[in-house]
């Protein structure tokens, strides 16, 4: 079965080459998935670093009605350093503030807490987070720049949390004096997140003292995955970029999740607290993962016709190898086999057969020879042409060929003549083996009957009288073979063949003359019609131990 196993050599190539390339792609896909996440995650840091900036921007500007408020404006004037303000003031500072609050201020831009100081830093009102009287934030760097007339944003990291803070001048009149100023104040949740990732787009958590305070992903990113940033926080201190740049490189902290850290900006980079924003690469697990990451807009780009194609092809050249190599051998061979069961055959041929098969027809006639040969049922001869197919006109050098001019037989051995008076009585009934290619029990004329009986021991040695006497003794003189009868001179072989049997200690019962004469007239028709002789000359002689015949064609 060479083409067979030919394909499933060249299926496992195909399926080796295919599996590899899976893999190799899976890598690159793989690859490419790491190096477009870490070039969004630069992206989306930018992204998020430019939102604070203009949300700071955005509330210092929400706080322009306050700082321009007479009621307000004229209480924090009213405040003097000489003495701590009074109750009415603080009073009407707060009613006012509130009312500014409820008001003017946008509802995406509404502080969690608004504070109003006097010149001295002095906190006169608050809404949102309330303070004692002695609360003082002039020494706040944002405070003592806003009171100085500046614009000033930045980060607090107070008790555990983050606070955005944005402050503006209060100022008596235009270009003046600041009189004060107001402060707003937005703390870091998972809200204000929420609204970060909105804008941006991107997976954002806030962290300080080493833990997450805020986090909000977009749809379809597991907001789970930002807690991992904890852990990978104690690494921070050995990251040279994030140390001196205040940002890191982009960093795989998880089978598929990259973050990028970056500072926040103000008092609150001394304190450590930061953002970090986090994507998941586009990966594949396995290279049958690809399926599971395929959309519907993928599968119905592939060329299905192609792929079934291919796969009908490959089928088909893989059944019709097996329906040669296999199906059609098998086939005969039951054919063959349920034949011999019927008793239409006594052998099975093996030139009918191919592969294994003819060695599996061969081994089988050897087992029913043996069977026989122990006591089975006799069985009729084959015909040789049957068993060994065709035979060419001119064999070559056998126990059956014609010797050439001058040529004897070195191992012809001519059997003493021993008349049927003085024979032992010859058995009547003989079962008759028949001959098969290669087999070392049959003779080299169609085979002459064999007894049913166990297999024979090792041969005797021959008389010296049977084994020194020539073969011509056994035939004819030259030139008188036409007086010879041809059924004397038969019976003469028959005489011989048996005694030879005896003299290898085979059994010869059953054998009779008239199975042995049908077997040799046989054989001499094929030869006189093959070679065109007129007589064939039989010889007995021993072969491997056991007796046998040798057939030679003579011309007158």
């Amino acid at each position: 079965m060479i083409l067979s196993r030919f394909w499933y050599l060249a299926l496992a190539i195909l399926l080796g080459v295919s599996a590899f390339t899976l893999m190799l792609a899976a890598q690159m896909y793989n690859r490419a998935g790491l190096r477009a996440m870490s070039d969004s995650l630069a992206a989306d840091s930018s992204a998020v670093g430019w939102y604070l900036k203009d949300d700071a921007r955005n509330r210092s500007s929400a706080l322009i009605p306050l700082a321009l408020s007479p009621e307000l404006r004229g209480q924090l004037a009213k405040s003097t350093p000489e003495a701590k303000p009074s109750r009415e003031i603080r009073d009407e500072a707060k009613k006012a503030l509130k009312k500014l609050d409820a008001e003017v201020i946008p509802a995406d831009l509404k502080f969690d807490a608004l504070w109003a100081v006097d010149a001295n830093g002095r906190v006169i009102a608050s809404v949102g987070i309330e303070h004692a009287e002695d609360w003082e934030l002039g020494g706040y760097p944002v405070v003592a720049d806003a009171l100085h007339g500046w614009i000033r944003d930045d980060a607090w990291v107070w008790k555990g949390r983050i606070y955005r803070v944005v402050a503006r001048p209060v100022e008596a009149e235009v270009n003046g004096e600041p009189v004060g100023a107001v402060i707003g104040v937005k703390i870091v949740d998972d809200k204000f997140a929420q609204g970060v990732s909105k804008r941006t787009g991107a997976a954002v958590g806030f962290y300080a003292d080493g833990a997450r305070v805020a986090s909000w992903a977009p749809e379809g990113f597991d907001k789970a995955n930002l807690d991992q940033i904890t852990q990978d926080l104690q690494q921070l201190a050995e990251n040279k970029d994030y140390q001196e740049k205040g940002r890191s490189e982009p960093r795989v902290i998880a089978a598929h999740l990259g973050v990028v850290y970056a500072r926040m900006p103000g008092e609150a980079w001394d304190l450590g607290a930061g953002y970090a924003v986090g994507r998941l690469a586009v990966a594949v697990d396995s290279p049958l993962d690809f399926l599971n990451k395929a959309d519907d807009t993928d599968k119905k780009n592939v060329n299905t016709i192609l792929v079934i194609a291919g796969i009908l092809v490959l089928a088909g050249v893989g059944i019709f190898f097996s329906v040669l190599e296999h199906t059609q051998p098998l086939a005969t061979f039951g054919k063959e086999a349920i034949r011999l069961a019927k008793g239409e055959v006594d052998v099975l041929a093996p030139s009918k057969f191919r592969g294994a098969y003819k060695k599996i027809a061969s081994d089988i006639n050897d087992g029913v020879d043996k069977i026989a040969a122990k006591g089975g049922a006799p069985r009729r001869a084959a015909d040789l042409e049957t068993v060994l197919g065709p035979i060419p006109a001119a064999p070559t050098m056998s126990a059956f060929a014609v010797p050439g001019p001058g040529e004897t037989s070195s191992t012809a051995i001519t059997v003493p003549n021993s008349g049927p008076a003085a024979a032992k009585p010859l058995p009547k009934a003989l079962p008759k083996p028949k001959p098969r290619p290669g087999s070392t029990t049959q003779d080299p004329v169609e085979s002459v009957p064999e007894p049913e009986a166990a297999a024979p021991a090792a041969p005797p040695p021959l008389p010296k009288a049977a084994a020194a006497e020539p073969a011509a003794a056994a035939e004819p003189a030259a030139g008188a073979g036409d007086e010879v009868d041809e059924l004397t001179e038969w019976q003469k072989v028959y005489e011989e063949f048996v005694a030879m049997k005896q003299q290898c200690g085979e059994p010869t019962a059953g054998m009779t003359f008239e199975k042995f004469k049908s077997t040799l007239q046989r054989n001499k028709d094929a030869l006189v019609q093959r070679h065109g002789v007129t007589r064939v000359k039989f010889t007995v002689y021993a072969k491997e131990g056991k007796a046998a015949l040798k057939a030679s064609p003579v011309n007158k």
